[in-house]
């Protein structure tokens, strides 16, 4: 809707037809943001009757992330931007969030002067809903996963926990938006899901483990890898996963991979998993406690683990964001 033009008349039948017949939420709004028109499909999505809405200011009865801002649509098209599309909520005055696609387009008058925007919201609810829906179903199949894994593997049982825990603060030192954070404690609930192939004789040895035996372990992150890479996941689990052995200098394993090659989740997941693995109890050794594994990130930050990672976790650690103390008994946690 480029240049669109409006005889600016309430009643004016053929506008009038056009709105009613769109099912999307309509409105017109001045460039003063007062509310022009509304379509039943604005009062159907909004729960806002017309009357309610007409003549008041558009963010009084429809406000917007971007409301009162320069990011505010109108704002940007009386910049010289004709349109605009973008994915956002609408909160409503009766109290009701309308998630929706908006589409804002200038309208101006027959000589071309910018008369206001018409925006027009796509309704996304029931798709939010499902996908929602499919977050928490596949939500379950990982919690499954990670149940099993501990079964396999008794004395790391908690281990996964505690790692999508520490993955998680970390993340939030970094930024990571909610949704890249779904993806890391993803990965991290089930970053040891190629051990279930590892024999258990191998895993609960309390000894030193022989080479061959090392070279066993150091295959599960390829098995998990194997095993996740052909379903969909809206983030990069398998790679994640798969890469969480991974070290700066390329001294990891099993691919050997260096510095921006490795993906920022399992540079995450990997100081967490270490930090974890350092402060708990295993069957080849006891736990050495939170201070040797911030001693170990000290010793190798850069070469081994991305600094920026170290300091976060350091500061979630000596902040008491995070506390691992609890995993120091000697008995398997469950």
């Amino acid at each position: 809707m480029n240049r669109a033009t409006f005889s600016g008349r309430n009643d004016d039948p053929d506008i009038l037809q056009v709105l009613e017949a769109i099912p999307d939420a309509v409105v017109v709004i001045d460039t003063d943001f007062t509310v022009r028109l509304v379509n039943a499909g604005f009062t159907a999505l909004t729960g806002v009757p017309r009357t309610q809405a007409i003549g008041k200011k558009c963010y009084e009865v429809f406000s917007g992330d971007m409301c009162r801002t320069s990011a505010c649509p109108m704002n940007r098209i009386d910049k010289g931007v004709e349109q605009l599309r973008y994915e956002g909520d609408k909160h409503c005055a009766c109290g009701r969030s309308a998630p929706g696609i908006i589409t804002a387009s200038a309208y101006r008058t027959p000589s071309g002067e910018l008369s206001g925007v018409i925006e027009i919201v796509s309704d996304m609810t029931p798709l939010y809903e499902s996908r929602e829906r499919f977050r928490k179903a596949m939500g379950g199949v990982i919690q499954a996963m990670s149940l099993t894994i501990e079964k396999r593997d008794p004395y790391t049982a908690g281990h996964q926990r505690r790692v999508t825990k520490l993955c998680r603060a970390i993340a939030g030192e970094l930024g990571f938006s909610w949704d890249r954070t779904q993806g890391l404690r993803m990965a991290a609930a089930i970053h040891d899901l190629g051990k279930v192939l590892v024999p258990a004789a191998i895993l609960n040895k309390t000894g030193e483990l022989s080479e061959q035996e090392m070279a066993i372990i150091r295959e599960h992150p390829r098995t998990a890898y194997e095993i996740l890479k052909n379903i969909d996941f809206p983030w990069p689990l398998a790679q994640t996963i798969y890469q969480h052995h991974e070290r700066m200098d390329g001294s990891g394993y099993p691919q050997g991979l260096k510095g921006e090659a490795i993906l920022l989740e399992a540079r995450i997941l990997a100081v967490a998993d270490v930090v974890d693995a350092i402060c708990c109890f295993r069957p080849y050794r006891p736990a050495a406690g939170p201070e040797a594994a911030l001693a170990e990130l000290s010793a190798l930050r850069e070469t081994c683990y991305d600094a920026a990672v170290v300091d976060a976790c350091t500061k979630v650690l000596t902040e008491g964001k995070v506390n691992l103390g609890a995993c120091r008994n000697k008995n398997p946690i469950g």
